[in-house]
């Protein structure tokens, strides 16, 4: 009898106990994924475009920016060379086309690739009307939505978000017949970052965003080099290949600067030459890498080599991966 009475008592102590254990809500992710959308006000990405039309495959990369409704695409071609800069400032679209060198005002929304940008998917999620698909697989939630402008080629899109962060990460484009029209692998996705409000004005359309953000410069040609900063400069009888001269720049804010930048679409090569005394040249200059040459490791993608030549020192910052090799032959072509 005892025994029985206990057993009960503790069938109702367990019974009361584990009601009262509160279950842990976990949030649903297409919430959070939504949530997101709603509050995003700003973004820079990579976004490496493909387009299947007419048995036609086409490839090229964006460099996006985009803040509050203005945006600013940077196309490179195949061999990542700079076709065209496209800049939106809220008003009007500008392109500037680097094989004519001239900027045009763009009269339709045809000659810019609208569909590519997290911009045009979130509008579409928010404004369509239509049914929304939310999945998952084993890597992405994926949400699929109408196309607001539809037509035969572009009828509806998927965006699959990282199951990690909840970040855009990969845009797929059907026609009217569920065939992939485009797909869009967004790289280094950054989310509400400070952007500068000068990329998104026609003044800027000309000159790469890397060049903006990072120098108080004037664009000038290098028959002005000697006006402007007193520099008769040296210049590389060596480029490693595919890379072409952009921009020679003057710093506004410094005197006796001049900077070349060099390009192959996604890698940088900045030359900056500058009349300094040479007793405090190196000050600060990294290790020495062979007779006359300094380096110093910025992080994995930024590289830093100094020396002297004909009396200038030369800074050479390279945005990439070439090899070391590559770099120290051009620099000794420094005439």
């Amino acid at each position: 009898m005892k025994r029985s009475f206990f057993a009960i008592i503790f069938i109702l102590i367990f019974l009361i106990t584990g009601c009262g254990v509160k279950t842990k809500k976990i949030k649903d992710p297409f919430m959070s994924i939504k949530e997101q959308l709603d509050k995003l006000e700003s973004y820079v990405a990579i976004a490496e475009v493909e387009l299947y039309q007419n048995k036609i495959d086409t490839k090229f990369t964006a460099m996006q920016f985009y803040k509050k409704g203005k945006f600013r695409l940077e196309i490179l071609n195949e061999s990542k060379s700079p076709d065209k800069i496209i800049v939106y400032d809220g008003v009007r679209s500008y392109i500037y086309f680097s094989k004519v060198n001239q900027v045009f005002v763009a009269e339709n929304t045809q000659e810019i690739p609208l569909y590519s940008l997290v911009s045009s998917f979130i509008k579409n999620y928010i404004y369509s009307g239509g049914e929304i698909e939310k999945k998952e697989n084993d890597k992405f939630y994926l949400i699929t939505v109408p196309i607001l402008d539809k037509n035969v080629f572009m009828y509806k899109e998927e965006m699959a978000f990282s199951k990690g962060n909840l970040m855009p990460e990969e845009l797929t484009i059907f026609d009217i017949n569920n065939k992939i029209f485009s797909k869009i692998v967004y790289e280094d996705f950054k989310y509400n970052p400070e952007i500068n409000d000068k990329l998104f004005t026609k003044e800027s359309v000309t000159t790469l965003a890397t060049n903006l953000l990072i120098y108080s410069a004037k664009e000038i040609d290098v028959k002005e080099v000697y006006k402007y900063c007193g520099i008769n400069p040296v210049m590389p009888l060596y480029l490693p290949k595919g890379f072409k001269l952009l921009n020679i720049l003057v710093d506004s804010e410094k005197d006796n600067v001049v900077t070349f930048i060099y390009t192959s679409g996604r890698e940088f090569i900045q030359i900056s030459e500058s009349i300094v005394d040479q007793n405090e040249s190196f000050s600060n200059k990294g290790f020495p890498l062979i007779e006359g040459v300094y380096y110093e490791e910025k992080s994995d993608r930024e590289k830093e080599y100094m020396t002297m030549v004909n009396g200038l020192q030369i800074k050479v910052t390279l945005k990439g991966n070439l090899s070391q090799e590559e770099i120290l032959k051009m620099i000794k072509s420094l005439r």
